[in-house]
């Protein structure tokens, strides 16, 4: 039984050969190239929720992103 699904979507001709370019630049197959852009588009959305959160939790309680980076680094120098 198959473990993958296929799916279909449309790209301009253009950005098809940009990606297969790509793909073939780093030693893959088209679709592991896409795989990996959409893991990684993902994440970084996962990324973006998150900052987005603890940027509304910070300014709820009066708090600067500045100054908790300060503080981050702070404890980071102390190792």
């Amino acid at each position: 039984m198959r473990t993958t699904k296929v799916m279909a979507f449309s790209v301009m001709p253009e950005f098809e050969i940009a990606i297969q370019k790509h793909a073939k630049l780093e030693h893959r197959t088209t679709s592991e190239y896409i795989r990996e852009a959409v893991r990684q588009y993902m994440s970084l959305r996962a990324f973006d929720a998150t900052h987005t959160q603890v940027m509304k939790r910070l300014k709820r309680k009066g708090l600067k992103a500045s100054v908790v980076d300060d503080v981050i680094d702070d404890l980071r120098k102390r190792g």
